[in-house]
């Protein structure tokens, strides 16, 4: 094993190197720490785990060396399409997750809505997208949200180095639409694109994201309104003889114009069926589902855009609704496998948060949370093809059980009784001089 990850860190060795540097080794030792077993994987406990490391060289190596995040990225996508692209079950799954913070530096961060911790909080929010197939993911691209609070305040963008391109406001509906254009120009392999109601609810997403070629699957909100039948309009002409400014239904239109919970609340309960989701680890996870023909339209629309809403009960009575431009597949059980693939990107994020230390970096200025990031994106990849290598003989191998062995084979740094104590008198007085820097700016401010 540690042999397979010499040789993967050498497949992308050489974005680590150039304009006058050479950060391969410091590279190699944060994956090697994101890959350990440590209860918090930052720089500190990195150095304290990983034989060879350096604390103030790691630390350069992420918050200000030059090496492009971006371009590891699109290196990563030959391994991501070999595992996971270019299959009936190939995916691109888009979702945002919250990393909670303290205090005001940390690039993006503001008082706003955490998934993470369902509620407001202190906290960066950013974008993602995942390659995914069936049970497997892996991460491939981000987009940090960078609040209007932060646009309109260049002395805090200058502070955190923030690109002075990428100051601008930007809603995380046009962040994921951008990460579903780099995916295909970098050749990410994927059939279809899965998303949360944040973004299925958005109409001009999902039109764009029609209007590009794409196939989709986003669940919406309840509240979000269907027409039950195709729009018929009325002639141009008004009776008047002047030009509409916006389409008109036609007099005898026989549809309706619903939410997707009061549709549903009509028909689920005689049309719906008992179908299998996926297996899971206490046997299949069985659904009633019931879909119908749906079209979406707004006056100020070119057309008609036709849907399958997806209405899925679970055993405890949540229902979940979705809408797709899928719109020829009828089978109920693949609609449902459709609609719950989804699940395996929140799952890739518990796994990169608990066991690859995704949540757990130090860093606070723009270019050294990109490159955090990616270089969990790469711990993550390593993983995936370790699951798939071992497929046959552990069919049940997790991220976790990974991070275990290979603190076995990967090189740790074996510590003395003298090293542990000045490690923890180096923290401690790092802590008082953070509490006496703390201490006078609240004296300051209280003068």
């Amino acid at each position: 094993m540690a042999g397979r990850f010499a040789d993967f860190c050498a497949m992308y060795s050489t974005h680590f190197i150039g304009q006058g540097m050479n950060s391969v080794e410091h590279a190699r030792h944060y994956v090697t720490g994101l890959l350990g077993k440590q209860r918090r994987k930052n720089i500190e406990t990195i150095e304290n785990d990983v034989e060879g490391s350096d604390y103030q060289g790691m630390e350069q190596f992420l918050s200000s060396s030059p090496w492009d995040h971006a371009g590891l990225l699109e290196a990563m996508v030959p391994e991501l399409n070999r595992h996971l692209g270019g299959r009936a079950e190939s995916a691109l799954y888009l979702d945002e997750t919250s990393f909670l913070k303290k205090g005001t530096k940390s690039v993006g961060v503001q008082r706003q809505w955490s998934g993470r911790a369902g509620k407001l909080e202190n906290c960066q929010v950013a974008v993602f997208a995942a390659l995914g197939c069936q049970t497997r993911v892996g991460l491939c691209d981000m987009r940090l949200y960078l609040p209007e609070s932060w646009v309109e305040d260049p002395a805090r963008c200058d502070q955190a180095k923030v690109p002075p391109g990428e100051r601008q406001l930007r809603t995380k509906h046009q962040l994921a639409l951008d990460l579903v254009r780099t995916a295909r120009r970098r050749g990410v392999q994927f059939g279809w694109v899965g998303f949360d109601s944040l973004y299925g609810s958005c109409q001009s997403l999902v039109n764009a994201l029609e209007d590009m070629g794409e196939k989709f699957v986003g669940d919406v909100h309840v509240s979000n309104k269907v027409w039950t039948q195709e729009p018929v309009f009325a002639p141009a002409i008004g009776s008047r003889g002047r030009p509409r400014k916006t389409p008109a239904l036609a007099p005898d239109y026989a549809g309706r114009y619903l939410t997707v919970e009061q549709l549903a609340r009509e028909r689920f309960e005689r049309e719906s069926r008992w179908v299998v989701m996926r297996p899971g680890q206490k046997g299949p996870i069985k659904v009633r589902l019931w879909h119908a023909a749906v079209w979406c339209w707004e006056p100020k629309w070119d057309r008609p855009r036709q849907r399958t809403l997806i209405v899925r009960q679970d055993r405890a009575g949540a229902f979940k609704y979705s809408l797709t431009n899928f719109i020829d597949i009828a089978d109920p059980q693949r609609l449902a496998w459709l609609q719950g693939q989804r699940f395996w990107i929140e799952h890739a994020f518990h796994e990169a948060k608990s066991q690859l230390g995704m949540a757990q970096y130090q860093v606070r200025v723009w270019r050294g949370w990109h490159h955090h990031m990616a270089l969990v994106a790469l711990a993550l990849l390593f993983t995936l093809r370790e699951q798939n290598l071992l497929q046959a003989r552990a069919p049940l191998l997790s991220v976790r059980d990974l991070t275990e062995l290979l603190d076995i084979y990967l090189p740790r740094r074996d510590r003395s009784q003298t090293e542990i104590l000045n490690q923890i008198d180096l923290r401690h007085r790092k802590r008082q001089l953070d509490i006496d820097r703390r201490t006078r700016a609240a004296k300051i401010r209280s003068q």
